[in-house]
């Protein structure tokens, strides 16, 4: 497999990973070109995953693209499923949550210390904003790249399967998608970064 394409059959948990390690979000799409990428701190993890922070002023970029995070934000790496989740936190923030659609999930140590988890991201993405409410968005980009990429139809379903069943938990607005759940992740998060 070249080097520029999403590592294959990584672990879905990081083994012996401590809080405060580095992690770095790579995602990558299904043709294996390179997406976004997102440093930040492991904080812990729970019966949901393994959560990060991603703090105000991350570089986040892609090739071509590149910007520094406004305000501080979550993810979400969770240990089933189809998904990797962003949560935010800020007042006044219209986006409230943003769930990536992805597929192959995984784990690798980092040689020079930390982490990097990688995925692929499949363009479905299930949001909660202040002004539009629970959405799912860009299923006009997964039309396309199921052409010009070649997904394969089990993937297509399995994709779309998995974005309708977060709409759904999005809606319910149970745990970890309640604001008030994260908070425990936000405050921990808070802490970190004082003693810094």
């Amino acid at each position: 497999m070249s080097a520029q394409h999403c590592p294959q059959g990584l672990p879905r948990t990081p083994e012996s990973a401590t809080a405060g390690e580095l992690v770095v979000a790579r995602a990558w799409k299904y043709d294996g070109r390179a997406h976004w990428v997102v440093p930040g701190f492991l904080l812990g993890s729970d019966e949901h995953g393994q959560w990060i922070y991603q703090p105000q002023g991350s570089l986040v970029s892609r090739p071509g693209h590149a910007f520094l995070a406004a305000t501080d934000a979550l993810c979400l790496v969770p240990r089933s499923g189809e998904w990797v989740g962003t949560f935010y936190g800020a007042p006044g923030e219209d986006i409230d949550i943003y769930l990536d659609v992805s597929t192959q999930i995984g784990w690798k140590r980092l040689p020079a210390g930390g982490w990097e988890v990688n995925s692929i991201d499949m363009d479905l993405d299930v949001i909660r904003s202040t002004s539009r409410g629970v959405f799912l968005d860009d299923e006009d980009e997964f039309a396309a790249h199921t052409q010009s990429m070649g997904y394969p139809a089990a993937l297509q379903e399995s994709m779309r399967a998995q974005a309708l069943e977060l709409l759904g938990r999005v809606h319910e607005n149970s745990a970890p998608f309640n604001p008030e759940f994260r908070r425990h992740w936000l405050d921990w998060a808070s802490q970190l970064h004082l003693q810094d």
